[in-house]
């Protein structure tokens, strides 16, 4: 999306700090963290530099406050659907596909919110471009989430090994930061027949995917202590 379309779309009806972090939003995900300019952002939101200092101070709490805007009702979220599964199972084994769900399902629901449409390749950059700052803010987020979400894979698995759970749980998150990132790719390799506006349906296959790979069989030759 154009500079120019940011400013059409985020429009004098919004409040000015929500103006500028829509246009960072698009324009980070766009052009990478590193290579937007708040003269860019500011060309985009309609605003003078002083409207960003007033309300963000600098550049790096602009784009902490891009990730915790949208990250943080996702999280909230993903902990309330953990807490429903738990809650279900009590004291018996947690549904593998249920925790797999709760983590996944906020997420890549964001897909229908069309205010939303660039936050899957903006998170996509915090795993491709070096940006200090951004990985930070990021990582920082799901920090929140990352205790209560490996105990309950724990107790999805049953006697797991540490290493191969953590390892495995890595390889989980990877699936859903690719999947968001890379939905452009998907509609043009398969040539139309995959859809990636198709939430749902993706939810469906990516933990389907995610429960199997949780559930194989254990590395043979790796450190499993």
């Amino acid at each position: 999306m154009s500079e120019a379309n940011v400013s059409s779309v985020n429009g004098a009806k919004h409040p000015t700090k929500e103006r500028i972090l829509d246009a960072a939003e698009v324009l980070f995900a766009e052009h990478g963290f590193e290579a937007t300019s708040l003269r860019m952002i500011t060309a985009s939101a309609c605003v003078n530099l002083a409207a960003v200092n007033y309300h963000f101070h600098s550049k790096d709490d602009l784009i902490r406050a891009v990730f915790v805007r949208r990250i943080g009702p996702v999280n909230q979220k993903r902990l309330e659907l953990l807490r429903a599964q738990l809650e279900v199972a009590g004291n018996a084994q947690p549904s593998l596909e249920g925790v797999i769900r709760a983590f996944v399902e906020p997420v890549v629901m964001l897909r229908k919110d069309p205010t939303c449409a660039d936050v899957g390749r903006l998170f996509g950059r915090t795993y491709a471009e070096p940006s200090g700052t951004a990985r930070r803010a990021f990582f920082d987020l799901m920090r929140e989430i990352g205790r209560p979400f490996t105990e309950a894979f724990r107790r999805a698995l049953g006697d797991m090994p540490q290493v191969e759970l953590l390892w495995r749980i890595h390889f989980s998150v990877g699936v859903v930061a690719h999947t968001l990132a890379g939905t452009d790719h998907l509609a043009t390799i398969s040539g139309g027949r995959c859809d990636p506006s198709d939430a749902e349906g993706t939810i469906e296959r990516m933990v389907a995917f995610i429960a199997a790979g949780m559930r194989a069989p254990l590395a043979t030759g790796a450190n499993r202590s």
